[in-house]
């Protein structure tokens, strides 16, 4: 759990969240974890590029739309968009990545299982600026050692 002389003190954090994790110029606002799965909300960014595709070989990650849009690719596709209500599903082994192209922010539901995926978020969302473009060498040395990959 953060303390109050950090960083991100300043982001709005719902008093139910068991720790805030720092993502992109945010927090993740840890909402319940146990072993087998994590749920969190967090805020994208608006003209947030998002995490370079890339293919979890050790988790699940799912991430609902509750407020603004986020685009996602899943495989080889084209940018999707994702309105409220829709959902970006990438289970093990399936290369994926989203973005908020739009003007506003985006807030979302996000699960990941096993909980273990958090300590992954921790370091990736701490190395993604909210604008411009991440370290791809400091991105890339994160993914192998969570036993993820970037996937161009």
């Amino acid at each position: 759990m953060l303390d109050s002389g950090s960083s991100v003190d300043a982001v709005n954090v719902d008093p139910g969240a068991t720790r805030l994790i720092p993502y992109a110029g945010d927090g993740i606002r840890v909402l319940g974890e146990s072993e087998g799965v994590a749920l969190c909300e967090l805020t994208v960014p608006p003209h947030f590029a998002g995490p370079p595709p890339h293919i979890h070989h050790g988790f699940d990650e799912a991430i609902y739309v509750l407020e603004g849009a986020l685009t996602m690719v899943r495989g080889r596709s084209e940018p999707e968009l994702v309105p409220v209500g829709g959902l970006i599903l990438a289970p093990k082994g399936e290369r994926h990545t989203f973005a908020n192209p739009t003007d506003e922010p985006a807030r979302v539901l996000g699960v990941w299982s096993p909980a273990s995926a958090l300590e992954f978020m921790e370091e990736i969302g701490a190395a993604l600026p909210a604008s411009g473009p991440p370290d791809p060498t400091r991105l890339a040395e994160i993914y192998r050692r969570h036993d993820s990959e970037i996937s161009p």
